[in-house]
Parts: structure tokens; C-alpha cells; sequence
């Protein structure tokens, strides 16, 4: 699966059939974490602006991310997001 977005270089990610809770992976140059859509608890080693950033991202996005979540889990097409 391709990116869904990109925000100021990172990219960020649903993969299907991927185990819960909810998440998004994000990369980033040699950084990569995950970060929980719910609860926003990350996962790996990335710059505090970079997690600001996704978690901005999240809010503006949730609901679409978690229906994004549920179809690649059904094993069904996602779509980039649109601003």
C-alpha cells in the first residue's frame, strides 16, 4: 500500500489486514513510528514536531481515518486523503 498522505515530507500509511488497535505508520527519512488513532500512544523513536504534526493531522481526519482503517481491515481499496 502506498502512502494515504503526506504531511511536510512524512508519509503516512494504513496497511491492511494490520492488527489493532486502530493505527497509522508514519516514515520519515530513518525515522518510523506508529501512532494510535484512539488513544494517540506512539510506538518507536520520531521529533516531537513530527508527532505534533500527525497528531494535528488526526484531528482533522479522524473519522475519515477510521473508516480508511476498517475497509483496508475488510481487505478492501483505500484512497489517499484530500485536503
Amino acid at each position: 500500500m502506498g502512502s494515504i498522505f503526506i504531511i511536510n515530507g512524512l508519509l503516512i500509511f494504513i496497511y491492511a489486514f494490520d492488527h489493532n488497535p486502530p493505527h497509522i505508520h508514519v516514515k520519515h527519512g530513518g525515522e518510523e513510528f506508529t501512532i494510535n488513532i484512539g488513544d494517540r500512544f506512539v510506538e518507536g523513536r520520531a521529533k516531537s514536531k513530527h508527532i505534533k504534526l500527525v497528531n494535528e493531522f488526526i484531528d482533522s481526519h479522524e473519522a475519515e481515518l477510521l473508516n480508511l482503517w476498517n475497509k483496508a481491515q475488510r481487505g478492501e481499496r483505500i484512497t489517499k486523503i484530500v485536503r
